[in-house]
Order: structure tokens, then C-alpha cells, then sequence
């Protein structure tokens, strides 16, 4: 089986009006069967390999963030 073809199946839901076959249609979307092509990726947006760096966790006991302002269990910003 191969994975949702959006392309054919949008449509399809959009100008469903049973309310069982719509939603039977929209389950659909969710079943992936095989690993996703570059142009699926494309679709869900994808970023490349590498472009997101993970923060770094906790430092010496402080948790240290790249990104965001977080708060540690005492209500401390980082």
C-alpha cells in the first residue's frame, strides 16, 4: 500500500457530505506504509538534515536553552 495521495483525497473529503465516509476519508491521511519521498517531505515541510540543533540540556546542574525562554521546577527563567 502506498502512502496518502493528498492530492486526490482533499477533495474528495471536502465535497463528502456523509458524515461516516468523511471521516472514514480523513483517517486516511494519517496511514503511512512506506518511507516518505523528498517531494512528500516537501509537502509536510521538512527542514534539511542538521538545520535544527538540539538545546543542550542541563549544564553543571542548570539547564541551559539556545532557543526560548523555559522555567526549571523552582519557577527560575534560563
Amino acid at each position: 500500500m502506498a502512502n496518502p495521495d493528498y492530492a486526490t483525497l482533499l477533495p474528495l473529503i471536502a465535497a463528502e457530505t456523509d458524515a461516516g465516509v468523511k471521516a472514514a476519508l480523513q483517517l486516511q491521511c494519517y496511514v503511512f506504509e512506506e518511507e516518505l519521498t523528498d517531494i512528500e517531505k516537501n509537502l509536510f515541510n521538512y527542514v534539511p538534515d542538521g538545520y535544527i540543533t538540539f538545546n543542550p540540556g542541563t549544564d553543571g546542574g542548570t539547564f541551559k536553552s539556545y532557543v526560548g525562554v523555559y522555567f526549571n521546577d523552582s519557577g527560575d527563567s534560563t
